[in-house]
């Protein structure tokens, strides 16, 4: 496992930030993996968008399987780097296990853990953030804040 701490102070503010609600609802999942790419898309990252909605909406799974209830999505462009986070008001952290190929659940961090320069969780909150990093081409420009 390659968790390391890539902590935003040391990333420097963002260039874009993109916040949105995970709702439980499989259509607004839907709505929220268009919205991720196409403020992607807009920052010039149109070839980055694949990898980056595929971990978000893992996490957002998590979510939604593990800890029900109110969750966030937060997006954070820097130069070179794309952070996203998935905040809910659990405490429990995620468990990376070693799921057999043909098990219906426990793939999801494992992939998040090959594909992302880094991942992790920490508390937020009453509950915690559970995030994640891609590295990005540095010509990247940002998107407007929302």
């Amino acid at each position: 496992m390659h968790m390391h701490v890539c902590a935003p102070a040391e990333l420097g503010p963002p260039t874009a930030y993109l916040s949105a609600t995970i709702a439980a609802d499989a259509e607004e999942l839907a709505q929220t993996r268009r919205a991720v790419r196409g403020w992607l898309a807009a920052s010039g990252l149109t070839d980055a968008a694949d990898s980056a909605v595929l971990l978000m909406n893992e996490l957002a799974t998590n979510v939604q399987q593990h800890a029900p209830g109110p969750a966030r999505l937060r997006l954070f462009l820097r130069p070179g780097t794309l952070r996203c986070e998935v905040l809910d008001t659990h405490r429990t952290r995620p468990v990376l296990v070693n799921a057999d190929t043909d098990a219906e659940r426990g793939r999801g961090l494992r992939l998040v853990d090959t594909l992302a320069l880094c991942w992790g969780s920490v508390p937020a909150g009453r509950g915690k953030a559970v995030w994640f990093e891609l590295p990005l081409p540095r010509a990247a420009r940002g998107a407007p804040t929302q």
